[in-house]
């Protein structure tokens, strides 16, 4: 993606969590582009290697760490990993979503706990983990990618959309917390993105599109560029805040 010449991530060290979509190739390579060092994390040795690989392609240095983090011992080790092998840890990607559609009344107490703590629990983990090393050293940045669901409703979503709202007033409160310590943290709320999304005469033919106020599912690519933004030195003004990246969705809420 195309990285505007003064939004540089030059000498700067990120760590990006992975999941299945694929996404983290495109971010952890835009994150790269733009100059940063990029460490990636997540259970899915694929899905880690492609984006460290999209790293490594654009001339930055990439480490991996792959396994589950059920708890503040894992994400504590893979942020000292990334620290070590990298040099530091400036950003924080938080971009690995579990997704749930199912009937609240057909949905269990084990589906609520693992979609719970799958999002909103990896996300506090590793702001924790990566907090500890930027408050003491008196900068940071955060970016929460998650959904626009924190706002929205959605049939037969529910255990979903409380996960990203739990994402997203944690945000707030974290925002407010280490404000004074120099770390910023922000959401960026997508919705309806895809990573080879069909051609647009055909995304055209469901309604869910047709109710989109640009007519069409976004991609990967058309967050990246906003992730430089809030994970470099020129949005040091900008904190607690949710940026949506919807297509027009919410416009309609």
């Amino acid at each position: 993606m195309p990285v505007p010449n003064e939004w540089t991530l030059e000498g700067k060290v990120a760590l990006i969590t992975a999941d299945t979509r694929g996404w983290a190739a495109v971010l952890a390579g835009a994150l790269a582009e733009a100059g940063a060092d990029v460490a990636v994390a997540g259970h899915s040795a694929e899905h880690v290697e492609s984006a460290a690989a999209a790293v490594r392609a654009h001339g930055r240095r990439a480490a991996t760490v792959v396994g589950e983090f059920p708890g503040y011992a894992e994400t504590d080790a893979a942020v000292d990993q990334a620290v070590s092998e990298l040099g530091g840890l400036d950003i924080l990607v938080n971009a690995s979503l579990n997704l749930l559609g199912k009937p609240t009344l057909d949905t269990t107490e084990f589906e609520w706990n693992t979609v719970m703590d799958a999002n909103a629990g990896s996300a506090f983990r590793w702001a924790r983990s990566a907090g500890r090393v930027m408050t003491e050293q008196g900068s940071g940045h955060i970016v929460n990618v998650i959904s626009e669901m924190a706002e929205r409703g959605l049939t037969n979503h529910a255990p979903f959309s409380a996960s990203q709202a739990a994402i997203q007033q944690m945000t707030r409160s974290l925002s407010l917390e280490w404000g004074t310590a120099g770390v910023r943290i922000n959401c960026i709320a997508t919705g309806w993105v895809e990573l080879n999304p069909p051609p647009l005469e055909e995304q055209q033919k469901e309604l869910l599109v047709r109710y989109l106020p640009l007519r069409r599912k976004g991609t990967p690519d058309e967050i990246a560029a906003l992730m430089i933004y809030l994970a470099g030195d020129f949005s040091d003004f900008t904190t607690g805040q949710t940026i949506y990246v919807d297509g027009g969705a919410m416009a309609h809420a």
